[in-house]
Protein backbone atom coordinates (compact mmCIF):
# COMPACT_ATOMS: atom_id res chain seq x y z
CA UNK A 1 0.00 0.00 0.00
CA UNK A 2 2.62 2.41 0.91
CA UNK A 3 4.29 1.62 -2.64
CA UNK A 4 1.47 2.51 -4.38
CA UNK A 5 0.73 6.14 -2.67
CA UNK A 6 4.77 6.60 -3.19
CA UNK A 7 4.41 5.92 -7.03
CA UNK A 8 0.98 8.03 -7.31
CA UNK A 9 2.65 11.35 -5.82
CA UNK A 10 6.20 10.62 -7.56
CA UNK A 11 3.80 10.95 -11.05
CA UNK A 12 2.14 13.75 -9.55
CA UNK A 13 5.09 15.62 -8.75
CA UNK A 14 6.74 14.73 -12.62
CA UNK A 15 3.79 15.85 -14.38
CA UNK A 16 3.27 18.80 -12.26
CA UNK A 17 6.84 19.86 -12.44
CA UNK A 18 7.01 19.18 -16.67
CA UNK A 19 3.57 21.00 -17.17
CA UNK A 20 4.20 24.08 -15.06
CA UNK A 21 7.27 25.68 -16.81
CA UNK A 22 8.45 25.36 -20.60
CA UNK A 23 11.96 27.18 -21.89
CA UNK A 24 13.44 27.97 -25.30
CA UNK A 25 16.69 29.23 -26.34
CA UNK A 26 17.07 31.73 -29.06
CA UNK A 27 20.14 33.74 -29.90
CA UNK A 28 19.84 37.42 -30.86
CA UNK A 29 22.76 39.19 -33.17
CA UNK A 30 24.75 41.92 -31.35
CA UNK A 31 24.23 45.47 -34.02
CA UNK A 32 26.96 47.31 -31.77
CA UNK A 33 29.37 46.92 -29.17
CA UNK A 34 30.47 50.38 -27.56
CA UNK A 35 33.41 50.22 -25.10
CA UNK A 36 33.12 51.46 -21.72
CA UNK A 37 35.72 53.84 -20.41
CA UNK A 38 36.97 54.70 -16.79
CA UNK A 39 38.93 57.74 -16.32
CA UNK A 40 42.40 56.23 -14.12
CA UNK A 41 45.39 58.38 -13.16
CA UNK A 42 48.66 56.52 -13.70
CA UNK A 43 52.07 57.40 -11.54
CA UNK A 44 54.81 58.02 -14.70
CA UNK A 45 58.23 58.27 -12.87
CA UNK A 46 60.84 60.45 -13.81
CA UNK A 47 64.39 60.97 -13.11
CA UNK A 48 65.61 64.79 -12.36
CA UNK A 49 69.25 65.67 -11.50
CA UNK A 50 69.29 68.50 -8.29
CA UNK A 51 72.58 70.46 -7.48
CA UNK A 52 72.48 70.49 -3.44
CA UNK A 53 74.49 73.09 -1.71
CA UNK A 54 77.24 71.99 1.24
CA UNK A 55 79.65 74.52 2.92
CA UNK A 56 83.49 73.18 2.83
CA UNK A 57 86.02 74.84 4.76
CA UNK A 58 89.25 75.56 2.64
CA UNK A 59 92.43 77.66 3.21
CA UNK A 60 91.97 81.06 1.18
CA UNK A 61 95.43 82.40 1.25
CA UNK A 62 98.79 83.79 3.46
CA UNK A 63 98.47 86.00 5.20
CA UNK A 64 101.63 87.81 5.84
CA UNK A 65 101.41 89.60 9.13
CA UNK A 66 104.88 92.26 9.71
CA UNK A 67 105.93 92.75 12.81
CA UNK A 68 107.94 96.22 14.06
CA UNK A 69 111.69 95.02 13.86
CA UNK A 70 113.13 98.24 15.07
CA UNK A 71 112.96 97.54 19.03
CA UNK A 72 115.12 95.69 21.31
CA UNK A 73 113.02 93.20 22.92
CA UNK A 74 113.80 90.30 25.11
CA UNK A 75 114.12 87.82 22.26
CA UNK A 76 117.17 90.02 21.01
CA UNK A 77 118.59 89.92 24.27
CA UNK A 78 118.45 86.36 24.83
CA UNK A 79 119.85 85.93 21.05
CA UNK A 80 123.11 88.40 22.14
CA UNK A 81 123.31 86.23 24.99
CA UNK A 82 123.41 82.48 23.61
CA UNK A 83 125.47 84.14 20.47
CA UNK A 84 128.46 85.34 22.79
CA UNK A 85 128.11 82.09 24.97
CA UNK A 86 128.69 80.18 21.65
CA UNK A 87 131.59 82.33 20.62
CA UNK A 88 133.29 82.19 23.69
CA UNK A 89 133.72 78.34 22.97
CA UNK A 90 136.19 79.30 19.89
CA UNK A 91 139.60 80.54 19.58
CA UNK A 92 141.67 82.00 21.94
CA UNK A 93 142.84 85.42 22.96
CA UNK A 94 142.04 87.89 20.77
CA UNK A 95 140.68 85.63 18.33
CA UNK A 96 138.07 84.94 20.91
CA UNK A 97 137.42 88.17 21.81
CA UNK A 98 136.08 88.65 17.79
CA UNK A 99 134.28 85.62 18.61
CA UNK A 100 132.32 87.03 21.10
CA UNK A 101 131.32 89.83 19.13
CA UNK A 102 130.49 88.15 16.40
CA UNK A 103 128.29 85.30 17.98
CA UNK A 104 126.85 88.06 19.99
CA UNK A 105 126.05 90.41 17.16
CA UNK A 106 124.63 87.04 15.12
CA UNK A 107 122.47 86.23 18.06
CA UNK A 108 121.04 88.62 18.18
CA UNK A 109 120.58 89.60 14.46
CA UNK A 110 118.59 86.06 14.12
CA UNK A 111 116.05 86.32 16.99
CA UNK A 112 115.17 90.07 15.79
CA UNK A 113 113.83 88.05 12.44
CA UNK A 114 112.36 85.73 13.88
CA UNK A 115 110.13 88.41 15.10
CA UNK A 116 109.99 90.10 11.89
CA UNK A 117 106.91 88.63 10.23
CA UNK A 118 104.83 85.24 9.73
CA UNK A 119 102.90 83.90 7.32
CA UNK A 120 99.31 82.97 8.62
CA UNK A 121 96.74 80.56 6.52
CA UNK A 122 93.48 81.82 6.03
CA UNK A 123 90.42 79.39 6.02
CA UNK A 124 87.35 80.52 4.22
CA UNK A 125 83.99 78.49 3.70
CA UNK A 126 82.94 78.10 0.15
CA UNK A 127 79.87 76.45 -1.19
CA UNK A 128 80.35 73.70 -3.37
CA UNK A 129 77.35 71.87 -5.32
CA UNK A 130 77.09 68.08 -5.82
CA UNK A 131 74.53 66.84 -8.09
CA UNK A 132 72.08 64.44 -7.21
CA UNK A 133 69.66 62.07 -9.02
CA UNK A 134 65.88 62.05 -7.92
CA UNK A 135 63.26 60.10 -8.54
CA UNK A 136 59.92 62.21 -8.84
CA UNK A 137 56.44 61.14 -10.41
CA UNK A 138 53.49 62.63 -12.86
CA UNK A 139 49.74 61.51 -12.77
CA UNK A 140 48.56 61.15 -16.04
CA UNK A 141 45.33 60.53 -17.12
CA UNK A 142 43.92 58.04 -18.87
CA UNK A 143 41.27 56.66 -20.04
CA UNK A 144 40.74 52.37 -19.52
CA UNK A 145 38.30 50.48 -21.12
CA UNK A 146 36.21 48.42 -18.27
CA UNK A 147 33.83 46.75 -20.35
CA UNK A 148 31.27 46.67 -23.63
CA UNK A 149 28.08 47.93 -23.70
CA UNK A 150 26.42 45.02 -26.55
CA UNK A 151 22.94 46.28 -28.31
CA UNK A 152 21.08 44.31 -29.97
CA UNK A 153 16.94 43.73 -30.80
CA UNK A 154 14.58 40.97 -29.74
CA UNK A 155 11.12 41.11 -30.61
CA UNK A 156 11.03 44.56 -31.61
CA UNK A 157 13.02 46.00 -28.46
CA UNK A 158 16.17 47.14 -28.30
CA UNK A 159 18.01 45.48 -25.32
CA UNK A 160 22.26 46.30 -23.73
CA UNK A 161 23.70 43.13 -22.04
CA UNK A 162 27.35 44.21 -20.70
CA UNK A 163 30.62 41.79 -20.69
CA UNK A 164 34.34 42.21 -20.47
CA UNK A 165 34.69 41.28 -24.28
CA UNK A 166 32.94 42.80 -27.32
CA UNK A 167 29.97 39.97 -28.11
CA UNK A 168 28.86 38.49 -31.94
CA UNK A 169 25.03 36.96 -30.28
CA UNK A 170 23.31 37.35 -27.02
CA UNK A 171 22.02 34.05 -25.88
CA UNK A 172 18.44 34.53 -24.85
CA UNK A 173 16.44 31.96 -22.57
CA UNK A 174 12.44 32.69 -22.71
CA UNK A 175 10.85 30.65 -20.23
CA UNK A 176 7.00 30.61 -19.53
CA UNK A 177 5.65 28.68 -16.46
CA UNK A 178 1.56 28.29 -16.16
Amino acid sequence: MKTKYLSIVCLFLLSVGSASAQSDVTYASVEKSDPIYRTVNIRVPYEEVVSKAYVVRVPCGQNYQQKETNSLGIDTLIGAGIGLAIGNQVGSGTGRDVAKAVGGLSGAYIANQNRDGQYSTQYCNETRYKDEVVTKYDYVSEEKITGYRNIFTYDGKKYTKISKHPLRQVKITTSISF
